[in-house]
């Protein structure tokens, strides 16, 4: 009743303003007022105007504010308040909309494609009308753009928290960078205020992104209660200025205090800046191969050689203690650390315990092939568990022996699993015959199965009399047992893919009398030494062949061939080579002035993850640089940081390639160098994109050709290719998918729809898998095209109104949610 009362006595007086303002003739206060009005009347307490009062407030802003031109949209909606008039003639000019909320999107669809700004201004400021969030981020892009997102139409939107999140939220953006920075100090202050408050709201600011300041820094220092509330704030995103000033206020402070700050700055980015503080100057090699050599929801791949060469740079530095505050038992267990722990984990099998299990060296007593032969009875003992854990521990495993092959000196994981065999077979189960069946483990498709035959014929699934006998408990284990070694064939494929160094006879002839490899080499483009490109079975294996790299095929003008060839056979490779992304040089990154990403603002903390994960060592020097050994090649990306890689914005300014101390024009490395060091920085690009327009141009292309491939030279006339948009002439509308980011845009609107869930998730007949464990997003999106290229067999309506083309009125409800999105 108090608060009822509170919020009634607050109208009054917002009422009473109103008067004397409307009788004073003072505009601006007008305007005031019926924003504090407006918000008032958006809180719970504030109940609903009196009727008298509304009409009141009818006269006193038709009165300030007169409606001069019924038929100017700009006219209509440039009124501070919602009166009865202003409300009917906007209906009106909206064509007799009657829902509860007038909507404006059409009115910012009109105005963009007018270049109409005065209009995106009024629609932006007005009190009349709602906007969807396509249409408020394409509005406030389009006011960036043109130098119009001023303070007051900023100060409109950074009143909705929400709303706010949503265009400075970093990993899914939904406007340009620039328009998203314009709402940060606004934000900023929003949740600064959250944290003053009497009672904080915790679950509230953890929802909201992490802000810039140190302010919130000093807080979190501070703050004794939720820990996960200091760790998010206090990782706020501080100037060069700032950094100094911190480390200044941590200067002789207690070793607890240095330590909880260099703790809360390790999200940020910047904790090696604090490394000094702690008597661990030197250390900010090994603290980065630290941190990126783990993650919450995955193993990771370590490169025991970089560990090994930054603990020996850290010098003196107590690494123990630094693996303390920063735990990670890979990095531990390769540095002959925590064995006990490490087994401990071991026996539960965990997952990281097993990586960290590949890198520990081996105990008194103890071989490379005895870890070996272990790790295949670790693997056993996971066939127990169910489906989901046992992909994840075999996806352990295969990353616990790629770290042991390290320890043992061996080039791979598959080496390493050569050695083992010969070391200690594994034992082959016969044949099984039952009745007229007999089951072996073979190959469909470059994967491992357990396949059934009868009188000579494969059949395409198992027989329940198969399936059923005892003896297929040893097939199966036997089969897992496979699937474990063509996992780790497979990454050596991809080396060779991605390095292009030449395998030798012997070695090829070794992998070719392997079951794994006869069933995965066969399926790879080769080159051989005269130069000639095919199947393996159609070059000169007498010497070294190579696995051909798409840049190579392109660069020979064979890509496209393969491409083709590669549809017609439905081939599916073990790994991505003959629709891999691929790069050739721009004219800028010839000259060596640029490159294709200079000029695009990207999140520095996913960008060096990204880069570290693929192999690139990051330096934060005065002039921030990043290199990576490529063959006989070094990549070098200069960049501009924020004064570390991993804390702020970064920029990929220059890209060039060393061999040895001399500077290589981009032309003169090899293809396959370049389009592998680009590729890297394209999907780093990508990771840490902050513009909705951001995506990967080798993803696009790769799609274009896959989708060039699959329809072939009689494709249908509806499909065409503008750059990376896909334009589908359909019976119904016409269509454009954005191969890069995935968008729809029907017809004429200038924003991408939202299509059903299910729209696309069934791959078309007329694709095909191009590779094992193929990109769902890219069969999603090619699958889209297809469909509405014959568009008039859809015939759901819960699609159809996705697409917009239902009659208005016959919405049918989500049948995931229950709600029909109608503004969605």
């Amino acid at each position: 009743m108090f608060e009822q009362s509170g919020g009634t006595l607050a109208m009054m007086a917002l009422v009473h303003r109103a008067r004397r303002a409307g009788a004073a003739g003072d505009l601006a206060a007008l305007r005031t007022t019926a924003r504090d009005m407006l918000a008032q009347l958006e809180t719970a307490s504030a109940g609903r105007l009196p009727k008298a009062d509304e009409q009141e407030l009818d006269r006193l802003y038709d009165t300030a504010f007169p409606l001069t031109d019924p038929a100017d949209p700009a006219d209509v909606l440039d009124a501070p308040w919602r009166t009865t008039a202003r409300l009917a003639a906007l209906r009106a000019l909206l064509g007799g909309q009657q829902s509860p909320d007038v909507r404006l999107d059409a009115l910012v669809v009109a105005a963009l494609d007018a270049g109409d700004l005065n209009l995106l201004r009024v629609v932006a400021l007005t009190p009349l009308g709602e906007i969807c969030g396509t249409s408020r981020a394409l509005l406030l892009d389009a006011l960036q753009a043109a130098g119009e997102l001023d303070d007051e139409v900023v100060e409109r939107f950074a009143a909705d928290t929400d709303t706010v999140r949503k265009l400075v939220g970093r990993g899914s953006p939904v406007v340009a960078s620039a328009t998203g920075d314009r709402f940060r100090p606004a934000l900023h202050d929003r949740m600064w205020e959250l944290v003053c408050a009497p009672a904080l709201d915790e679950d509230r600011l953890l929802t909201l992104p992490v802000p810039r300041g140190l302010r919130f820094v000093r807080w979190a220092l501070d703050f004794t209660g939720n820990w996960r509330v200091a760790r998010h704030l206090g990782a706020a995103a501080l100037t060069s200025a700032e950094r100094g000033e911190l480390i200044g206020l941590l200067r002789g402070a207690p070793v607890e205090r240095q330590e909880r700050a260099f703790t809360l700055r390790l999200a940020a980015g910047d904790a090696q800046a604090l490394l000094p503080l702690l008597g661990l100057a030197g250390a900010e090699r090994l603290l980065r191969l630290i941190q990126t050599g783990q993650a919450t929801s995955r193993v990771v791949r370590n490169d025991r050689a970089a560990i090994l060469a930054a603990a020996a740079e850290a010098g003196g530095a107590d690494v123990a203690r630094l693996l303390k505050l920063v735990p990670n038992d890979v990095v531990a267990a390769a540095l002959g650390l925590r064995r006990g722990p490490v087994m401990t984990r071991v026996a539960k099998d965990s997952p990281v315990g097993l990586t960290a299990y590949g890198m520990l060296p081996p105990a008194d007593g103890e071989t490379v092939l005895d870890r070996w032969v272990a790790l295949r009875e670790v693997h056993r003992r996971g066939m127990e568990f169910s489906p989901e854990r046992r992909r994840q521990h075999a996806v352990a495993l295969d990353v616990a022996l790629d770290h042991l092959a390290q320890v043992g000196g061996y080039a791979d994981a598959a080496a390493l699993d050569e050695a083992g065999e010969a070391h200690s077979p594994t034992p082959v189960p016969p044949p099984l015959v039952v009745g007229p069946y007999t089951a072996a483990v073979g190959f469909v498709a470059g994967e491992p199965a357990v396949v059934a035959s009868k009188g000579g014929r494969v059949l395409k699934s198992l027989p329940k009399a198969v399936r059923e006998d005892p003896g297929m408990v040893a097939l199966r284990e036997h089969h897992e047992l496979v699937r474990g070694h063509a996992s780790r064939l497979r990454g050596r494929l991809h080396r060779l893919v991605t390095t292009g160094v030449p395998v030798p006879p012997a070695e090829l002839a070794r992998l070719r009398a392997t079951p794994v490899g006869a069933g995965l080499l066969p399926l790879l483009v080769w080159q051989d030494q005269g130069g000639l490109f095919g199947l393996l079975d159609d070059v000169d294996a007498t010497g070294p062949v190579s696995a051909a790299h798409p840049a190579t095929l392109a660069a020979a003008g064979l890509l496209g061939r393969w491409q083709a060839e590669a549809a017609r056979r439905r081939l599916c490779q073990p790994v991505p080579q003959l629709f891999r992304e691929w790069y050739a040089p721009t004219p800028e990154e010839l000259t060596g002035d640029a490159t294709r990403f200079t000029g695009r603002v990207i999140d520095g903390g996913a960008a060096a993850r990204e880069l570290a994960s693929r192999g690139w060592s990051l330096h934060d020097t005065a002039q921030p640089y990043a290199t990576r050994r490529l063959g006989e090649h070094t990549a070098v990306l200069h960049a501009v940081t924020a004064g570390y890689w991993a804390a702020g914005d970064v920029g990929f300014t220059r890209l060039e390639f060393r061999d040895g101390d001399t500077a290589m024009p981009a032309d003169r490395v090899p293809p396959v160098v370049f389009s592998e060091a680009v590729r890297d920085l394209d999907r780093a690009a990508w990771a840490g994109r902050r513009s909705v327009g951001d995506y990967s141009t080798g993803l696009a292309r790769s799609r274009a050709e896959l989708l060039t491939a699959v329809l072939g030279d009689g494709g249908p006339d509806r499909i065409t290719r503008h750059g990376d948009t896909v334009v589908v002439d359909g019976s119904r509308a016409v269509y454009r998918l954005h191969l890069g980011t995935d968008a729809v845009v029907i017809g004429d609107r200038p924003g991408p729809r939202d299509l059903s869930y299910s729209f696309g998730d069934t791959q078309h007949p007329a694709l095909f898998q191009p590779v094992e464990r193929a990109d769902h997003a890219t069969t999603r999106l090619l699958t889209r095209i297809l469909l509405l290229a014959e568009d008039e067999k859809i015939t759901d309506e819960w699609t159809l109104e996705k697409l917009g083309l239902l009659p208005h009125g016959t919405v049918p409800a989500c049948s995931m949610c229950g709600s029909d999105h109608l503004w969605g």
